[in-house]
């Protein structure tokens, strides 16, 4: 599940605060 994956990823920006905008644009570096 991409879900599955996304929720890990968060759970370790979590320790990390960066802009939304980045963290959604590394989601869509990892989609290609």
């Amino acid at each position: 599940d991409k879900q599955k994956e996304g929720k890990k990823r968060m759970r370790q920006f979590g320790q990390v605060e960066i802009p939304q905008s980045a963290f959604i644009a590394a989601l869509k570096m990892d989609d290609r």
